[in-house]
């Protein structure tokens, strides 16, 4: 595995040094520029159009990765790019892998949950569980147990040493609701104190002992069109902040389920709270950020495109955002201006997942399976940027 600059278009080997153990812990402070760019190997479906949403997660030295392309988590390294393992899976993973302790879970689209150890990718797996039906969110780990929805509108909860079976949840759609369109997904399970909360795609979300599975209530959210709950709830404090993928964006009393402020437009993507904001990448390629407990709309940021943004990243540098049919954007967290973009046009062909921000390195994962690795501050000159990597 060769890494290429530009998407493919000629081998590059990166000038720049591979940053001390400091330097990768210290904060993004500045517009990063690209080090080294790699096209993941592999099958992807030959379609018009395609969509890598598995993101990028660093461990150590290592970039795990999903690609559409393979039966498994692809393994990258940091500094130079290349492929140094993948772990193997029944199906490609379209979601972001999992780090816990000296393990790492992940799931793939045939539906299986697989458990690794951290770091081995040449290595049997520690165990795996086939939950019957695709799976394209990501497990989430807590106290020995992991919990993971598929698009059956099931919820497991599994031994995280063993992969034994706690528990299975199954919804029951709303029967007043089969008329309406579904999307292909499921978001990952929210946990706060000892309820987990699952979304579906009839547009309820549902509460639910996370020990026993047992329901404790459900609430009608989503509407329009695609009232598919894809993007997970957000539980902070005494907030419960919901959206549908088509409208509306809430925050529910876990209480009584009234509503305390709404807002009619809609996330697939998970939202990010940073203190009293929350950062929202809607599907209609608008982001939004909202004031957690008012509900008051502090600014927006139109990305110009129709396709869903991806959950915002928040740096010291400011808040990177994905467009689906777009590039990656650097946001002012005040105001909402851009400070820089990252858009090599058809090269790039858009970025449907977050991009993973670690100390001064930042990695983006394109829809045309292309991985990049940038780092910042750069100290560059203008003339050293690549062209189509253009300071705003």
């Amino acid at each position: 595995m060769n890494p290429v600059w530009g998407a493919g278009l000629f081998s590059f080997w990166a000038p720049f040094p591979v940053p001390s153990a400091a330097e990768v812990g210290a904060p993004l402070q500045d517009a990063p520029v690209i080090v080294w760019s790699t096209r993941l190997e592999g099958a992807p479906p030959d379609t018009a159009t395609r969509t890598e949403p598995g993101a990028p997660v660093v461990a150590g030295n290592h970039v795990m990765v999903g690609f559409s392309g393979v039966s498994g988590l692809v393994v990258v390294d940091r500094r130079s790019g290349r492929e140094v393992g993948r772990y193997e899976a029944g199906g490609p993973v379209v979601s972001p892998a999992v780090v816990s302790g000296d393990r790492v879970y992940f799931a793939d689209a045939a539906g299986t949950l697989w458990c690794y150890p951290l770091g081995r990718p040449d290595a049997e797996p520690v165990w795996r569980h086939y939950t019957s039906a695709p799976v394209v969110s990501s497990p989430v780990v807590s106290d020995g147990v992991v919990y993971v929805s598929n698009v059956g509108e099931q919820v497991y909860a599994l031994d995280a040493g063993t992969g034994e079976l706690r528990w299975r949840f199954e919804h029951r759609l709303d029967v007043a609701r089969t008329e309406s369109l579904e999307l292909f997904g499921a978001p990952r399970p929210s946990l706060h104190g000892e309820t987990l909360y699952a979304g579906f795609s009839d547009g309820f979300l549902v509460a639910i002992d996370r020990k026993t599975g047992t329901e404790r209530w459900n609430a009608s959210v989503g509407e329009g069109t695609y009232p598919d709950l894809i993007a997970p709830a957000l539980a902070v404090d005494e907030t419960l902040l919901v959206s549908g993928f088509d409208r509306p964006l809430v925050s529910l009393d876990p209480g009584t389920r009234a509503a305390r402020w709404r807002i009619d437009a809609g996330t697939a993507s998970a939202m990010t709270v940073d203190g009293a904001r929350v950062y929202v990448g809607g599907s209609d390629g608008v982001l939004r950020v909202v004031e957690r407990t008012t509900g008051e709309l502090l600014w927006t940021w139109d990305s110009l495109t129709s396709g869903p943004l991806a959950q915002p990243v928040v740096s010291e540098a400011g808040v990177f955002v994905a467009a689906g049919e777009g590039g990656v954007t650097l946001l002012d967290p005040g105001t909402g201006g851009e400070t820089w973009r990252m858009d090599p046009g058809v090269t790039l062909t858009g970025v449907s997942s977050a991009p993973a921000v670690v100390g001064r390195d930042v990695y983006v994962l394109s829809n045309a399976g292309v991985l990049y690795g940038l780092r910042g501050p750069s100290g560059l000159t203008g003339r050293d940027r690549p062209d189509w990597v253009s300071p705003r």
